[in-house]
């Protein structure tokens, strides 16, 4: 008498079928619990990602491999500035970085000024308001491969 295999075959089917959909529930990110019967909802109201990119060290956004630190500035009576920040990149090494930002210079919120190695110094200006300095790192043909922001706030 010959047995059949199906019911094993349908049985290893069945597990490799539950094992890809909680593979996929673990991989999309979603809070709300997969069954195998359908999905359900549940109204956290939190967020599991952010608009921003990956946090990473001191909750700053990493944008494809490049960073900056402190990524946030704020020019006050305690801290009148120059601050210092470093712009980290991916480690090949084979691309520029470039500096751009909206801060209006040595007569606008502040200045931006590239230091030694990977610092970068930033000096509060006359005027109040904040402002915002990116820096891009870009390929030899000139991809954009990465890019971080440094929020600068001058309240003096």
């Amino acid at each position: 008498m010959a047995t059949s295999s199906l019911p094993a075959r349908y049985l290893l089917s069945a597990f490799a079928a539950a094992a890809a959909i909680a593979l996929f529930a673990g991989c999309s990110g979603s809070s709300s619990p997969v069954t195998p019967m359908g999905a359900t909802q549940q109204n956290s109201g939190l967020t599991t990602h952010s608009p921003l990119g990956p946090a990473v060290k001191n909750h700053c956004p990493a944008h494809a491999g490049a960073r900056v630190t402190p990524c946030t500035i704020t020019f006050d009576a305690s801290n009148t500035g120059p601050d210092t920040v470093s712009v980290r990149t991916q480690e090949d090494k084979k691309g520029t970085l470039t500096e751009s930002d909206n801060c209006g210079g040595a007569s606008g919120i502040a200045t931006v000024t590239q230091g030694s190695g990977d610092d970068w110094t930033v000096t509060a200006g006359p005027t109040t308001g904040t402002c915002t300095a990116t820096f891009d790192y870009n390929s030899k043909r000139g991809k954009l491969l990465g890019y971080a922001n440094l929020s600068i706030t001058n309240n003096l």
